[in-house]
């Protein structure tokens, strides 16, 4: 009894190896074949990665601005000096002339400014930057969109600088009132020592009129730059300097001008006074010399990331192109299989013969599986030390996704020879699901553009869960997502054991 289990199983074991021996052989008799899916992905993979340009786009921009234009210098100057994006291709007033260039292809880009951007602000409303284009690339729309904002800010930037500027240009005038104030504080601290009260109260009124007139000229003129610092919740210069001044407003008032007696504590105000000017004189130098630049634009972003290694685009879409051609190469195989079988009247040998489905389909099963492991390797070593793409996770768990994956899409590739009637429906079928899996399975867009019942079909197919779990795996070096290795893991045992009842339901010829 058990010599006889033992014999059955040898038999079952060597009917599965003669299926194994038997695809390989088909698939390793073609050559050419097997370097192609080698060398052809990974020649892909190299023309992409130098081919592609990592720089942003550069357009030809004709700039329509009306005659004797407000904004025109600064249009100018940021177009010749500023924007790598954008190639200068001149200013035009005449609107109908920048329409033909840009219809017959001599520039990329219009750009229409404002007629009179003071009238639009005095009715409160902002003056646009009209940017016209004649893309069909939603992508490159987008892009042009984006150009547009970033160019609007660069303009009100450079507004806010000059104001800034102009403030700076100014400080010169403060530091002459500044002196005078001084003058007079120096004066009012002889009069108070020589107790001459009423050329004390007379010096105290021009010191005070010294400070109205550098109070109101620095409020007016620092407004801009005080309203920037109350936004950002910093007070560096212009609120110390308007607090200082109010500060020695006071001490003259209170401390001298409404005082009837002249005391020792008018002289410790005015050495108060003096110091306080000593300060303003400080910050009115420091503020001359503050970058215009850094005042008008406090905050700069800065893109980090906590990966170990420099990751470029084409890093990116590596994992992708794994699961892409290990579930196309793995359907097509499968799906041309069986139905090559039927067609070649294999089929009726295999109902004569004792062999069972299980055996016939493990033996596919595993020939398939041993042939694409071997690919899928030698590509997978190319990729990583030919084209130096990161590989931070464990490779072990990089072949645990592999096999699963593999497993899920030989799967589908059986049910679709088991449906197919001829090669070229196989074929079909098998360009189908590549093609979904192109634009549903994350490489193509990411899964959250995708609508909720839409997004149903991306989880239909073994390739989104390959790159997301690889994607995750080589490019961050996590673990893989157990939830969705259990699901692909589910998927490829359902789709093997309905493979086999379908098989085993054509082999009796039901």
């Amino acid at each position: 009894m058990i010599r006889r289990f033992i014999h059955a199983i040898w038999q079952s074991i060597i009917r599965v190896f003669a299926f194994i021996s038997k695809e390989m052989r088909l698939i390793l008799h073609q050559p050419r074949l097997i370097f192609s899916l080698i060398l052809g992905p990974f020649l892909i993979l190299l023309l992409f990665g130098i081919g592609y340009q990592e720089a942003p786009r550069t357009l030809r921009t004709l700039f329509v601005v009306p005659e004797n234009s407000q904004i025109e210098e600064y249009v100018r100057y940021y177009a010749e000096n500023l924007s790598p994006t954008i190639e200068f291709a001149g200013i035009t007033a005449d609107a109908d002339e920048a329409d033909r260039q840009l219809r017959n292809g001599e520039v990329d880009l219009v750009v229409v400014t404002p007629a009179d951007p003071s009238a639009n602000w005095q009715n409160d409303e902002p003056a646009k930057l009209s940017l016209f284009h004649f893309e069909i690339d939603a992508l490159e729309s987008q892009y042009i969109q984006v150009l547009g904002q970033r160019y609007a800010v660069v303009i009100n930037c450079q507004l806010l600088e000059q104001a800034v500027r102009d403030s700076q240009s100014k400080a010169a005038t403060w530091h002459e009132d500044l002196q005078l104030a001084q003058s007079h504080t120096a004066a009012l601290r002889s009069a108070i020592a020589g107790g001459d009260k009423i050329g004390a109260k007379t010096h105290a009124q021009n010191l005070k009129q010294d400070l109205d007139l550098l109070t109101l000229g620095i409020g007016s003129g620092l407004a801009l730059v005080g309203s920037l610092e109350n936004a950002t919740n910093t007070s560096n210069t212009v609120t110390p300097l308007l607090d200082k001044l109010t500060a020695i407003q006071t001490s003259v008032d209170e401390d001298i001008i409404n005082q009837d007696n002249i005391t020792e504590e008018s002289e410790a105000t005015v050495d108060k006074i003096d110091t306080l000017l000593d300060e303003v004189d400080s910050l009115l130098s420091t503020f001359e010399g503050m970058d215009p630049a850094v005042m008008v634009a406090p905050f700069q972003s800065e893109t980090l990331s906590i990966t170990n290694v420099q990751l470029l685009p084409m890093h990116f879409y590596v994992p992708g192109v794994i699961a892409l051609l290990l579930q196309h190469l793995a359907i097509t195989l499968a799906g041309l299989s069986i139905v090559r079988e039927k067609l070649g009247g294999v089929m009726e040998l295999i109902r004569a013969a004792p062999t069972s489905a299980f055996e016939m389909l493990l033996g596919k099963y595993a020939g398939y599986s041993i042939l694409i492991s071997f690919l899928v390797l030698v590509l997978t070593g190319l990729i990583v030390w030919v084209l130096g793409v990161p590989q931070l996770g464990s490779w072990a768990a990089y072949a645990l996704v592999i096999l699963v994956l593999l497993l899920a899409s030989l799967g589908m590739g059986f049910h679709i020879s088991l449906s197919a009637r001829t090669d070229s429906q196989a074929i079909q079928f098998a360009m189908l699901t590549l093609l979904a899996s192109i634009f549903f399975s994350g490489f193509f867009m990411p899964l959250y553009r995708i609508a909720f019942p839409v997004r149903l079909v991306s989880w239909l197919l073994p390739a989104t869960y390959g790159t997301k779990l690889l994607q995750e795996l080589m490019l961050r070096g996590q673990s893989p997502d157990w939830l969705l290795l259990s699901i692909l893991s589910l998927g490829a045992a359902i789709l093997l054991l309905l493979a086999w009842v379908r098989l085993r339901r054509q082999l009796r010829g039901i």
